[in-house]
């Protein structure tokens, strides 16, 4: 077996060892060539900087990585991380790090994040002993929405252009990966954007994706918050897409707006963990 980056490597080739990989997975799902490149594309990954191992030039295992500067920071995301059925049980995801690490150690990358499925006991081993440590508890939810009494005394209407200076300041902790700000601006032109609006004054947001009916960003000024903001927010959002939606790796420790997401009829779907692997100390 032979083990190097994915440069040069077929989109194609990627789909059938992810799909492979994904079919038997805690949550199985299929993408398929169309919903590869985009979910590459979203997650900003840089086959330069993944790994696959191959036998006889048949990928057979692979770790797809995005990369982006957060904060003045060269980050890596873990994309997805992908090892077909009969070469499980091989240390594959174990030794594709080592093989990559030094190298993104000679590219100067600071850190390295992904999300597991906290069910999954042997993958946050694996990760552990290739040197990931937990950062964070995370909640996805799904459902369909029930709101009542959401009084609409705000303005809402689309947003265009983002003001993030502002737009963060809503933020009580940075979202993760899939929903960040970066991310976010790479999707602006197939997101749905609504700002609401008091006196003119942008007060609270929320960014909707509607090709897989997910929320991105959920946020209200914190001098406005109790005043039924987001509530009015997603009514009118489900007015024109529909009342079922989802939202993924909401951090535990945000207790309003875990509460807010199961009052407004979200259910608990799964529960991940955020982990970090430093690579360089500042």
């Amino acid at each position: 077996m032979e083990i190097k980056t994915l440069r040069g490597v077929k989109t194609k080739d990627i789909l059938n060892v992810f799909n492979e990989s994904f079919a038997d997975y805690y949550i199985p799902f299929h993408l398929s060539k169309e919903g590869l490149i985009s979910k590459m594309s979203a997650d900003k990954v840089n086959l330069d900087v993944s790994v696959g191992v191959f036998e006889k030039d048949n990928l057979v295992a692979f770790i797809l990585h995005g990369f982006d500067t957060i904060n003045g920071k060269k980050v890596l995301y873990n994309a997805g991380t992908g090892v077909i059925p009969r070469k499980r049980g091989s240390g594959l995801t174990r030794r594709m790090y080592r093989f990559i690490l030094p190298l993104l150690v000679e590219k100067g990358i600071d850190e390295l994040l992904l999300e597991v499925i906290k069910e999954n006991t042997q993958a946050i081993k694996s990760y552990e002993k290739s040197g990931y440590k937990v950062e964070r508890e995370l909640i996805c939810y799904r459902g369909e929405i029930s709101i009542s009494n959401a009084h609409n005394t705000n303005e809402i209407k689309n947003i265009r252009d983002y003001d993030w200076d502002l737009m963060e300041s809503f933020w009580d902790i940075s979202p993760t990966w899939q929903n960040s700000k970066n991310v976010v601006n790479e999707l602006r032109n197939s997101n749905i954007s609504l700002g609401a609006y008091i006196e003119e004054k942008l007060v609270g947001y929320v960014i909707y994706n509607p090709k897989n009916k997910r929320l991105q960003q959920i946020a209200v000024d914190k001098k406005f918050r109790q005043r039924k903001i987001a509530s009015s927010l997603i009514v009118k959002l489900i007015e024109t897409y529909g009342s079922k939606l989802s939202i993924i790796n909401i951090d535990r420790r945000l207790k309003s707006i875990n509460v807010f997401l199961k009052k407004i009829g979200l259910e608990k779907s799964l529960e991940q963990l955020e982990m970090k692997l430093q690579l360089r100390k500042n």
